[in-house]
């Protein structure tokens, strides 16, 4: 189910122009459905294991809420917070990402800074602007969720692997795993 996100943050990405804005990533703030963490956690395990960052710490906040610090190759801390939010109308997957914000403060390539906002629907584009973010370049998406079955999503995820396992999962699940049980000990 994270397919979909992964691609669309590579392609935002993927013009030389913002490649080195990933190498100054500050902030990054992911947006989930209800209380359930998994989705956010390997999400961003995936953006730290692509990006080689190390977890400095991490702890539960109020309501379900995950706050933690990665360390950068360049020795500069990322923060990272997970929202769990509340939706009126859950979905069949409890943790369902809706949201994502990346900030970089890259302000060589981009004179203001680079907020990338991705979300679910418009809804959650236009509450991801809050906080300061008219003062940055800004780049939107609308993330375009596929529903299918579970059944179908665990059988293209299979057939996607080399072999018996996905490494994009293997490499981010342990990362992911730490974060939950860093969190967990609070």
């Amino acid at each position: 189910r994270l397919r979909c996100w992964r691609e669309s943050l590579a392609m935002v990405f993927d013009p030389p122009e913002r490649r080195n804005a990933l190498n100054s990533i500050v902030k990054v703030d992911i947006d989930v459905e209800g209380v359930n963490p998994v989705q956010g956690l390997l999400l961003v395990a995936w953006i730290a294991d692509r990006l080689n960052w190390d977890i400095k710490n991490c702890n539960k906040a109020s309501e379900g809420k995950i706050k933690a610090n990665f360390i950068r190759s360049d020795g500069v801390i990322v923060d990272f917070n997970l929202m769990p939010l509340p939706i009126g109308k859950p979905g069949i997957h409890p943790g369902k990402i809706i949201g994502l914000r990346l900030i970089s403060d890259n302000k060589a390539a981009f004179s203001k800074g680079l907020c990338v906002i991705l979300g679910a629907e418009s809804g959650e584009c236009m509450r991801l602007e809050a906080g300061g973010m008219a003062s940055m370049e800004l780049l939107e998406e609308v993330v375009y969720s596929n529903i299918i079955s579970v059944e179908k999503d665990v059988a293209r995820l299979l057939s996607s692997s080399r072999g018996t396992t996905s490494p994009l999962l293997a490499s981010a699940a342990p990362i992911a795993k730490k974060l939950f049980d860093l969190a967990s000990l609070k």
